[in-house]
This record gives C-alpha cells, structure tokens and sequence, in this order.
C-alpha cells in the first residue's frame, strides 16, 4: 500500500499521516470525504482480514485481492489469507439482500444530489454495469457523460419512467461548473475520453454518450478542466 499508486494506496499514506477525511479529500482535490471511508473498509480487509458486508466494497475488494495473487513473490502464508478471504468475499457480494439495500442507498444519494439542480457535468450509469463490469481487467465500464442543462440527462432520467432502461441510474459524480462554461467544457470532457480510448465506439449499442471509463478517469479530467469533484456514489474500483 505504500507504494501502491491507485486511489486506495493515496488513502492509506494519508491515513498513515494521520490526516483526516476532509484532508484527504483535499489533497486529492475531491469536495466530499465520503469516499474516504469506503477505501478504509478496503484497507481493513486487505490488512487486517475485517471483511465488508457491502456488495460493491466485496467486488472491489475481490479484485484486488485477485491483483495480489497473481504475485510470484507472495509466501504459501500470504496466498492461503488472501485466497481464503476471496472465497468469502466472493460470496458475500451475491448477497441478495444485501445488494437491494445497497442500491435503493445510492438511488437515494442520487435524488439528494438532483434535487440540488447544479450546474455540472453529470456522470452515470447502471447498477448492472457496476456489478458486472464492460472491462474487468481495468474496471471500466459504462458511464453516461452530460451536462446538466442539456437534454441529455433530461432524456436519461426519463428513459427510466418508461421501459426503455432496465432498471434505475445511479448518479456517481457532478463535476460543477459556472453554468456558462457547460457546452464547452461537455464538449472537452468528450474529446479526452475519447482521446484516452475510453471510447464510446465500442458501445454504439448503448447511445452516444455512453463512455467505458471510470471515475477515477473522470475526476482527473475534471481536475485538469478546473471543475470541483463532488462524489456521489463512489464506485471504489480504479483502473489500474
């Protein structure tokens, strides 16, 4: 963790530092700390074998524990822990249960976050393309991009009133910005996705402003595009 370069390794030097939530949050350039406590619930049962209940905390977790066994390095020791504790994640995160609780969570969060009406670039996607990922390897998968005052969110929230999606969008990100500067900066935010390969050409079935990316990925394109980070659900996997 101390040389791991991902999202979760910059949490763990910071809780190494003593820094508080707030100040992670803000060294990471991220207004909100919530997601500070879910890489700490990862950490916990990387290093200490306390395991999360969560659904989407166990599949974050399985993936790095299964980064971690593919090291030749590790001791017969090491590798008996992390494929044990595997095991049980694995079956944790088909807790059914436990999995539409989480869900009506985030759909709650993301009623919260709409109903505030800021001016941003808006980031979503499905629960099913949180569960089962379009790139497993990386992580990535689907995730609608838009700004706020266009109509393509509009058309997307919508789209779940009637038969046309499955099941209901989860809000993960706003990336806000003055209003004025929306077009613009929608328009820039596509061309790096793009320009990154996180490309929606390999999704034409989905619609055009479905990208497979992360948000990890699109905090950094808004960080360099000046837009404040405002996390509403954190998916926790990074791309590594």
């Amino acid at each position: 963790m101390q040389a791991d370069e991902s999202r979760l390794g910059a949490v763990y030097r910071g809780l190494q530092r003593d820094l508080t939530a707030d100040k992670i949050a803000a060294e990471l350039q991220i207004e909100t700390s919530n997601f500070v406590w879910n890489y700490k619930q990862t950490l916990k049962a990387l290093l200490e074998g306390d395991l999360p209940a969560k659904p989407s905390v166990t599949l974050s977790v399985s993936r790095k524990f299964r980064t971690l066994l593919k090291n030749d390095s590790l001791s017969p020791a090491a590798r008996r822990y992390l494929q044990t504790n595997l095991t049980e994640l694995e079956r944790r995160s088909n807790d059914t249960a436990a999995r539409v609780a989480e869900a009506q969570e985030a759909h709650e969060q993301t009623e919260k976050a709409e109903s505030r009406n800021d001016f941003g670039i808006y980031a979503y996607t499905l629960p099913h393309y949180l569960r089962y990922r379009f790139d497993p390897e990386t992580g990535r998968t689907l995730m609608k991009v838009g700004r706020s005052d266009s109509d393509i969110i509009q058309r997307f929230r919508a789209q779940t009133r009637t038969t046309a999606l499955p099941e209901e969008p989860i809000l993960l990100r706003i990336y806000k910005t003055d209003g004025r500067l929306n077009a613009e900066t929608e328009s820039k935010f596509h061309r790096l996705l793009k320009a990154a390969d996180h490309t929606r050409s390999v999704a034409r079935m989905a619609g055009r402003e479905w990208f497979v990316t992360s948000t990890k990925f699109l905090d950094e394109v808004a960080r360099v595009l000046d837009l404040t980070v405002v996390v509403v659900n954190e998916t926790i996997v990074d791309d590594d």
